[in-house]
C-alpha cells in the first residue's frame, strides 16, 4: 500500500514536470507571440484616461439644469419672435377652460334675443306707459330654485347686501345709519323694485349701480340667483307691510339716524 502511494505521487511529479517543460519551450520558441498581446505600461495609461475623458465628456452634455434650458418667458424681449416679445398673442376666438357659457340668460342675466325696437311714431306718452325700464333683462330666475338654494341665498344676503340694504330690505342697514346715505342706498320694497325683473338685480349685482360697487368677484354666478331669489322672498313678505317710502325709495329710518351726531 505504501509503495503504491509512493509511486502515485512520483508520477504526478513527472507530469507536473513535463507540462512545464512543454509550455517552456512554445514560449521560447515564438517569443513575439507573447508579446503581440502585451501593451506598455505608459499605453495601459493612456487608454484609462482615454475612457474616462469620454465618459465625463458623456455625463457633462447630457446633463442641463431646468433654469438654464432655452424657453420662452412672458412679457421678455426674444428675439426668435418677429415682434421681439415672448407673449404671444391668443388665438382669434379662444375661451378659456369652463368660461364659454353659452347661456346668456343664466351668465348675464339678459335675453338671447334682442327686443323689439318701438316704432318712432309713438308718442312719448304711449312710450313711458308701454316701454318696460329694463327690456334687456330676464324676467325670472333662469335655474330652479330649492329650499337649501334659499337658505344660502338668505346666508349670502346677509354677508354682503344686509350692511346696506337691511336684514329686511328696507335700505337701512348699518352702513346707511352710520351715514353713508347720500344716495341712501335701494329699498326693495318700491314698486319700481317690485317690478323689476330678476335679471335687473343680476346686473347691478354683476356690474355695480350708482355708488355699489360691482361684487362680480365675490358672489359666484350660482350664487346671485340665490341672492335674487331671496330677495323675492322678502318682497313678498314685506307686501302691504312697508313703511312711507320717499322717492329715492329710502327709509325714515335712515333719514333719522343720518342726523344723529
Amino acid at each position: 500500500m505504501g509503495s503504491s502511494r509512493r509511486f502515485g505521487v512520483r508520477w504526478q511529479a513527472q507530469r507536473d514536470t513535463a507540462l512545464d517543460s512543454v509550455w517552456s519551450d512554445r514560449s521560447s520558441a515564438d517569443p513575439k507571440r507573447r508579446r503581440r498581446f502585451a501593451l506598455p505600461a505608459h499605453s495601459k495609461l493612456v487608454l484609462v484616461l482615454l475612457l474616462l475623458t469620454a465618459h465625463c465628456s458623456l455625463l457633462t452634455g447630457c446633463r442641463r439644469d431646468m433654469q438654464d434650458q432655452p424657453k420662452a418667458i412672458a412679457y421678455r424681449e426674444n428675439s426668435f419672435y418677429k415682434d421681439g416679445t415672448g407673449s404671444r398673442p391668443l388665438v382669434e376666438g379662444t375661451v378659456p377652460r369652463g368660461y364659454l357659457r353659452q347661456e346668456r340668460e343664466y351668465y348675464t342675466g339678459k335675453k338671447s334675443a334682442a327686443p323689439s325696437a318701438t316704432p318712432q311714431t309713438q308718442t312719448a306718452a304711449t312710450q313711458s306707459t308701454s316701454t318696460p325700464l329694463y327690456p334687456d333683462d330676464v324676467e325670472t330666475i333662469p335655474m330652479t330654485i330649492t329650499k337649501a338654494d334659499l337658505d344660502r341665498g338668505q346666508e349670502r344676503y346677509n354677508i354682503y347686501c344686509s350692511a346696506c340694504h337691511g336684514m329686511t330690505g328696507y335700505g337701512d342697514g348699518i352702513v346707511a345709519r352710520r351715514g353713508f346715505n347720500k344716495p341712501s342706498p335701494a329699498n326693495y320694497h318700491q314698486d319700481r323694485l317690485r317690478q323689476a325683473p330678476a335679471g335687473h338685480f343680476f346686473d347691478v349685482m354683476t356690474n355695480g349701480w350708482g355708488a355699489m360697487p360691482s361684487y362680480a368677484s365675490q358672489i359666484p354666478v350660482e350664487d346671485r340667483w340665490r341672492i335674487i331669489a331671496y330677495l323675492r322672498a322678502l318682497q313678498l313678505s314685506q307686501q302691504g307691510n312697508s313703511p312711507t317710502v320717499n322717492d329715492r325709495g329710502s327709509s325714515p329710518t335712515v333719514r333719522e339716524g343720518s342726523s344723529r351726531k
